[in-house]
């Protein structure tokens, strides 16, 4: 919805319509409206981040009442050890800089965007550094995640919306990690995030072509691996996890990918063809 409501009314009213006629097919929970709003999407101050947000939640429950609105925002802060006392100078320069950078990030602004209670769901990505960043300031990439999780607890987020992680897992071709490596980034991803607040993950993504080549979570031709096994076992766990699919790419069949899909995740994310 940001591409349409910054091209105008006339767009952003027509977006609206057909958003609406599809969240009132039988299943539909929710609306997403914005893929990592504020970064990178020319939403580049906090003042027009609220006014897309109040003027689109507006116009949804208008529109599709009772439909849950949600927004997948990246929080670059949250990657730089967040807390009462930071863990490293080198942190503090990485908050600096992260606020320097996307200022319309900032925690204080998302504390403000989430009070307007505009937003149901915020699937939300802690900006985690590298592995050997974190090893240079002496820490982890477990303790950043743990800390960004704690912060975002510490902030009230989980009393203001529902709170999901979010991560691409997919992989172009087979997957080539070894068991050990997916077990770290499923606990990484899935495991803390839930230990701390989040009620779901989301994953990206069952089959989609990105950047020339076709990404995916099982290997091609609906072939188990490393990764998949691990997310199976989350499911086993009775933990709840989100992909994105759409009709239009699929592995084996419309029928037989969402079975499979069913098997791992409960929800899917569906294009709604506004962007």
């Amino acid at each position: 919805m940001v591409k349409r409501w910054e091209e105008g009314p006339a767009s952003f009213q027509a977006a609206v319509t057909r958003v609406a006629a599809l969240a009132h097919r039988p299943g539909v929970v929710g609306i997403k409206i914005a893929d990592e709003l504020g970064y990178h999407d020319g939403m580049d101050s906090a003042a027009k981040i609220r006014g897309f947000l109040s003027d689109t939640a507006r116009a949804l429950h208008a529109a599709a009442p009772n439909k849950l609105i949600l927004v997948d925002m990246v929080v670059p802060q949250l990657g730089c050890l967040p807390g009462p006392r930071q863990a490293a100078p080198a942190a503090a320069a990485c908050a600096a800089a992260a606020d320097a950078h996307y200022p319309e990030l900032a925690l204080p602004e998302i504390d403000s965007y989430l009070r307007m209670h505009a937003i149901d769901v915020l699937d939300l990505s802690t900006g985690l550094l590298s592995d050997s960043t974190y090893a240079s300031w002496g820490t982890t990439s477990d303790a950043a995640q743990t800390a960004a999780w704690q912060e975002v607890s510490r902030r009230g987020w989980p009393r203001l919306v529902q709170l999901q992680a979010r991560k691409a897992l997919a992989h172009p071709g087979s997957y080539r990690a070894a068991p050990a490596e997916a077990a770290d980034d499923v606990r990484l991803f899935v495991d803390i995030p839930l230990a701390h607040g989040a009620r779901a993950v989301d994953i990206w993504t069952w089959h989609q072509e990105y950047d020339g080549a076709i990404y995916q979570l099982m290997n091609p031709g609906m072939r188990p691996n490393a990764l998949w096994d691990q997310l199976e076992q989350q499911r086993r766990a009775g933990h709840v996890l989100f992909t994105h699919m759409s009709p239009h790419s699929v592995e084996s069949g419309l029928d037989r990918d969402l079975a499979k899909i069913a098997t791992v995740f409960t929800d899917v994310f569906l294009p709604a063809g506004t962007g």
